[in-house]
């Protein structure tokens, strides 16, 4: 029974919703909820930080647009790790984290990874620079982690 109260209590709840704001600004707020619920700010900027420092450039530069070179490895280095590390969708990284309005540049670093060769060098490069910094991520939470479990 109280699972049939809760789900009438959501819907009344919407129902009140859509009495005050349109259906676009309620569902924004529900997303915006969700976000913040889930906030992985501080994961997204340490990854974000460690590509910077790899290539030695500022986090600024890394996300600004019309990247060649190596600073479009870096950035597709970034795409991967928030994409494969944290789960995050590609519209998600480009609109949110690079203020990009096309994500077709973070589908395409996630292709490249998914289908990379080994035996090729670039391919091999990317793949070992993706696993050096995958391994800085995860040795740096765990880490945090650990503290975080002994203080309490």
């Amino acid at each position: 029974m109280s699972k049939e109260r809760d789900i009438e209590e959501l819907l009344k709840n919407i129902q009140e919703g859509l009495k005050k704001y349109t259906i676009k600004e309620l569902n924004a707020a529900i997303v915006e909820f969700f976000n913040r619920k889930d906030d992985k700010t501080q994961e997204v900027n340490y990854i974000l930080e460690i590509v910077s420092n790899e290539y030695q450039i500022t986090p600024r530069v890394l996300k600004k647009k019309g990247a060649r070179g190596d600073l479009s490895d870096a950035k597709q280095l970034a795409y991967c790790l928030l994409h494969f590390n944290l789960g995050l969708s590609t519209r998600y990284i480009s609109e949110k984290v690079f203020q990009s309005n096309w994500h077709s540049p973070v589908h395409k670093a996630v292709l490249r990874y998914k289908t990379a060769n080994p035996n090729l060098k670039p391919d091999r490069e990317f793949i070992e620079k993706y696993n050096h910094l995958n391994n800085k991520f995860i040795e740096n939470f765990t880490t945090s982690q650990n503290l975080n479990n002994s203080i309490k």
